[in-house]
């Protein structure tokens, strides 16, 4: 997901109407509702302090990770072929969504979201320096070419931004399986200050309040020495610094948490973070970028895996990644984005009112976050790495295919019996960035068009799959009359009166309208 669209999520969350936020001077709203806080620095007591730096949610999730302590958040997990292959992971039932949200949450793993978060939350982070980088992020100093204005906003990032470091190497908490991990540690965080918070209100109204939370006596204690420290006015400010905390560590997880809406962040991608690199240095990383970019711009289909109640009958929500999120075809996506952070957010509110902390295996958020659903169709993937964990590219760069569940399990167990072949050396690896990086006319991808038995096998495959599914809904804003389902090359906006306004028209903004015409639900 890009900088704005994180930035554009942070800021949609509402949660003005808290009681627990009345008063607050370190937690702000302004006439729309847009959370702003005053970001908190942690002592060598581990205790807020409040920073001369004031941002909105949607700036701390869209700075947080990409720009500000991304490297520090790497986590030892599994992938997914390490998890299935291993028998250490046996007890799970071979989910490993299931090992993901139920593996406690440890010191090293808090640790590492903490030094991360304090590369944002310090003294030398400025506003300024923060709108350098939207700043830069937005601009266009190449109009004509999108590869030479990513280079020119590099040059850019390296002379005037202080952490140009952290935007080269984008690890992999936020990818899937790491990014759902890195969300539960900073969770687990900002439920532990709130319920803080609440302990320390609870003080300020009774001297003599007692609790057997370890962290609240050891507050406490570290504070009685000092009498000028524990007045009611003194302990109501600390409790407001730690729900301002709480709140500026949630949303600076929630950087991890939209990326796992992202298509380009799901499990097609997972491994191969890893392997890309490992196998092909730079070329790998670059290799990366290109499957992220296409799963981004072409979508996948959904479910729930993290869901503690599924329903296997649920409709699939098709998903788009960075740079497409607010396409119409993103709609349910989007929605199910915003309600899982909404969600998250509710489970700070009830720390904050005393109420006790769910078990990790059992955030709210977990319920929305999706991945890739295999049991429905999806589009043939840029690179793949096989079931005898060899890579393979698609021959045909420029074809994408939809293909049943059953067809892409199929590919996986034999990709060079279905149009891919094997990348085995550096050249290689380089010879295929010159193709789809460098030269135009070799990479222009399009999704090929189903004919009517090849739409109807792959119905059939899905019906016998899961009987009785729901159909996947058709966003509101998409065609819903007219345009036959498998017709791929229709745009999705079709009224007259809605192309010649707004972003709907050509000329005004070229790249959306090449989107709404090129980008077409994975039906």
């Amino acid at each position: 997901m890009d900088t704005n669209e994180h930035t554009q999520l942070g800021n949609s969350v509402r949660i003005n109407n808290w009681q627990k936020l009345k008063n607050n001077n370190y937690v702000h709203f302004d006439n729309n509702g847009t959370l702003s806080i005053t970001m908190q620095r942690l002592d060598d007591d581990g205790m807020p302090v409040p920073l001369n730096l004031k941002m909105t949610a949607g700036q701390v999730c869209g700075m947080s990770g990409d720009y500000y302590g991304g490297n520090e958040v790497s986590l030892n997990l599994p992938t997914h072929k390490e998890f299935d292959e291993s028998d250490e992971y046996d007890k799970y039932q071979q989910k490993l969504g299931k090992y993901l949200t139920s593996k406690p949450i440890n010191d090293e793993e808090m640790d590492k979201l903490l030094d991360s978060y304090r590369r944002l939350a310090n003294p030398q982070t400025t506003i300024k320096e923060i709108e350098t980088i939207y700043k830069i992020n937005n601009a266009r100093y190449i109009p004509f070419s999108e590869t030479l204005n990513f280079y020119v906003q590099q040059l850019m990032f390296a002379t005037r931004v202080r952490n140009y470091g952290d935007m080269l190497t984008r690890n992999m908490s936020h990818f899937t399986p790491w990014s759902i991990r890195a969300y539960a540690i900073s969770h687990f965080l900002a439920l532990r200050y709130a319920r803080l918070a609440y302990h320390l209100e609870q003080w300020s109204l009774d001297p003599n309040y007692h609790s057997e939370n370890d962290e609240f006596l050891r507050i406490r204690d570290t504070l009685k020495p000092f009498p000028a420290k524990t007045t009611p006015t003194q302990l109501q400010d600390l409790s407001h610094r730690y729900t301002a905390l709480s709140l500026g560590i949630e949303f600076f997880g929630f950087h991890y948490y939209t990326d796992h809406f992202a298509a380009g962040h799901g499990s097609f991608i997972g491994d191969l973070r890893v392997e890309l690199p490992k196998r092909f240095g730079l070329w790998g990383s670059i290799l990366v970028n290109s499957l992220h970019d296409e799963e981004n711009k072409f979508s996948v289909n959904t479910v729930k895996p993290y869901d503690p109640t599924p329903d296997p009958k649920d409709a699939p929500i098709q998903a788009y990644g960075d740079g497409s999120f607010d396409l119409p075809a993103n709609h349910y996506n989007k929605n199910a984005c915003l309600n899982g952070m909404h969600a998250s957010l509710n489970d700070i509110q009830k720390a904050l009112q005393g109420e006790q902390t769910p078990n990790p295996a059992h955030y709210s958020g977990y319920e929305h976050m999706p991945d890739i659903d295999y049991n429905y169709r999806q589009h043939t993937p840029l690179i793949l790495l096989g079931n005898d964990n060899k890579i393979y590219f698609r021959q045909e760069l420029s074809t994408l295919k939809i293909v049943s569940p059953s067809l892409l399990e199929k590919i996986y167990q034999a990709p060079h019996e279905y149009g891919y072949q094997e990348l085995s050396s550096k050249a290689q690896a380089l010879w295929l960035v010159m193709r789809l990086r460098v030269l135009p006319l070799s990479y222009k991808p399009k999704i090929q068009s189903l004919s009517a038995p090849e739409l109807d096998d792959i119905v059939t495959d899905e019906k016998r799959r899961i009987p009785g599914r729901q159909p996947q809904e058709t966003p509101l804003l998409a065609p819903t009359t007219g345009v036959a389902l498998k017709d791929w090359k229709k745009p999705l906006v079709t009224r007259p009166e809605l192309v010649s306004h707004s972003i709907f028209r050509p000329d005004n903004h070229p790249e959306e309208a090449l989107l709404e015409q090129d980008l077409q639900p994975a039906l």
